[in-house]
């Protein structure tokens, strides 16, 4: 009887214990990377120092890469193209922050609200774009 009870105990501690590192691993973690990414910084380029093309980059975060292609022609931006991202609403909206760079011609223009983590990626992957 005793040694039953110890199994039990045992098996329930190692199925908490598993329950809290895959929440430490899904939940916790991801948040405090999803606030870094927040906060980065975008930088702004200067396009007369860019030749016409098709500038492809990137940027990861989590399980995610935004790979991107953007256009200059004229020493403007002409286009971009969001390749490999998630499929989520969240991540279609954030996808509106290519409007505005190409309204605005720059980079660090405000991001989606509700979609912030992602708009952020996505600049970043414009910005790592045109700096390489």
């Amino acid at each position: 009887m005793k040694k039953k009870r110890i199994m039990v105990i045992v098996a329930i501690s190692v199925i908490l214990a598993a329950v809290l590192t895959t929440f430490l691993f899904v939940v916790v973690i991801p948040e405090r990377n999803n606030e870094a990414i927040r906060q980065m910084e975008i930088h702004n380029v200067d396009f007369s120092k860019l030749e016409d093309g098709i500038y492809p980059g990137e940027y990861a975060y989590g399980h995610y890469t935004y790979h991107v292609e953007v256009t200059i022609k004229d020493q403007r931006i002409a286009n971009i193209d969001v390749y490999h991202g998630r499929d989520s609403k969240q991540a279609k909206a954030a996808e509106g922050v290519i409007n505005e760079i190409i309204a605005e011609q720059k980079i660090n223009v405000d991001a989606i609200s509700g979609a912030t983590t992602t708009s952020k990626a996505i600049l970043k992957a414009v910005e790592l774009a045109l700096i390489k």
